[in-house]
């Protein structure tokens, strides 16, 4: 069980001495904290997996073992080592203190308790914790934001230029005559060219766009009543230039009067990337379909073509967000790996799991899960 989110600290206390114990949780409850102790250090271990205290108070001297020793096995587990442990002792000498010190011990408090001081002592510790706590949170945000950044930086310096680049010299060959407008082929090999080139360059700004916000939170999940087939023609429809131009058959497999509950948005993205990443690995004439198949409470999605297929190394390097991993299609067609990135986190961000079925050369089924409308009473 993890840590209970709660704003009052928790400290579990191990003493011996149950009038020290009740005296503890009378101190610390009048000061607004949250309390457990013991005298059974077994018991102790017990309660520290049940819930992660903010801070431990360890009696020095116990009958069955010593508290430097309980120290020492408190902070060979990884899990809880970075907890403040405060030593409780009716003595300090230089040398006890030292070891407490040594064994990773932040402080001692002498009794019988000053109120005061044993407040003040937790307080400090405790919110040295929670501070450093939040300055690695905080760390780790800066860095997974200029990791986002660099990544940013690098497709849009690399993926989207190419394109750019493409279209430019094309319609600098037009402009110098080199391509002639008046030419049989231009309308199918030109135009068409310049017309892919600028889909390609818009569909990796909108994942890029995409990518950033659901990477950086900025997001906001919508859920609806989808019409499921609809959404699956509106998608054909739009990537209808691409299937034609390789002669691909499309078909939309999904039961008619459907409804899913998700966000639209987010579902139209990870329809358009998956079926479009379909048709660049499809070879000429050949097939791909969209299925649904209905579970309890589910409509399971499926996008199948009959290409390329995929190696059980590649499946893995393409569903782990941290790899930039891509191919070129059966026509040398370019991408970046960035839409299938997208539609996994789209998938989650909807309570599914994008998955992947293939074989070399038999094909490849991309397939998520998304819950049903449910009609209210």
């Amino acid at each position: 069980m993890e840590n209970q989110v709660t704003e009052k600290p928790y400290i579990l206390a191990v003493d011996d001495e149950q009038l020290n114990l009740e005296l503890l949780r009378f101190i610390l409850e009048r000061n607004d904290y949250e309390y457990v102790g013991t005298s059974d250090d077994d018991y102790f271990f017990e309660l520290l997996q049940e819930r992660k205290p903010d801070l431990i108070l360890l009696d020095v001297i116990m009958p069955r073992i010593e508290g430097f020793e309980l120290c020492e096995k408190i902070k060979k587990l990884k899990k809880f080592r970075d907890i403040p442990i405060i030593f409780l002792t009716g003595k300090v000498n230089v040398k006890d203190k030292v070891k407490g010190f040594q064994v990773g011990g932040v402080d001692y408090v002498t009794k019988p308790f000053n109120e005061q001081e044993l407040i003040a002592r937790i307080h400090t510790h405790v919110e040295l914790v929670r501070a450093k706590n939040q300055i690695e949170k905080q760390a780790k945000n800066l860095k997974q934001s200029n990791d986002l950044k660099d990544r940013m930086f690098s497709i849009i310096g690399h993926d989207l230029r190419s394109p750019l680049s493409a279209a430019k010299l094309k319609m600098d060959f037009i402009m110098r005559g080199i391509v002639d407008p008046k030419d049989d082929k231009f309308l199918d090999e030109t135009v068409f060219g310049l017309l892919k080139t600028m889909d390609e360059a818009l569909n990796l700004l909108q994942n890029l766009l995409g990518w950033a916000k659901s990477e950086s939170d900025q997001i906001q999940i919508i859920p609806e009543k989808l019409d499921v087939y609809e959404l699956v023609e509106q998608t054909l429809r739009l990537l209808k230039l691409g299937s034609e131009h390789k002669k691909i058959v499309l078909s939309n497999n999904v039961p008619k009067n459907t409804f899913a509950f998700a966000d639209n948005n987010m579902i139209k993205t990870v329809l358009r990337n998956l079926v479009s990443n379909a048709i660049k690995f499809t070879p000429v004439e050949g097939t791909i379909h969209i299925n649904g198949k209905l579970t309890k409470g589910k409509i399971t999605l499926e996008v199948v073509d009959n290409g390329n297929g995929i190696s059980k190394e590649d499946i893995k390097k393409i569903l782990n967000p941290n790899e930039h991993f891509s191919k070129l299609g059966t026509e040398k067609e370019p991408g970046t790996g960035l839409g299938l990135v997208l539609c996994q986190s789209f998938v989650n961000k909807n309570g599914g799991t994008l998955k992947i079925k293939s074989e070399l050369g038999e094909g490849s089924t991309f397939y998520f899960d998304l819950p049903l409308f449910q009609e209210e009473d």
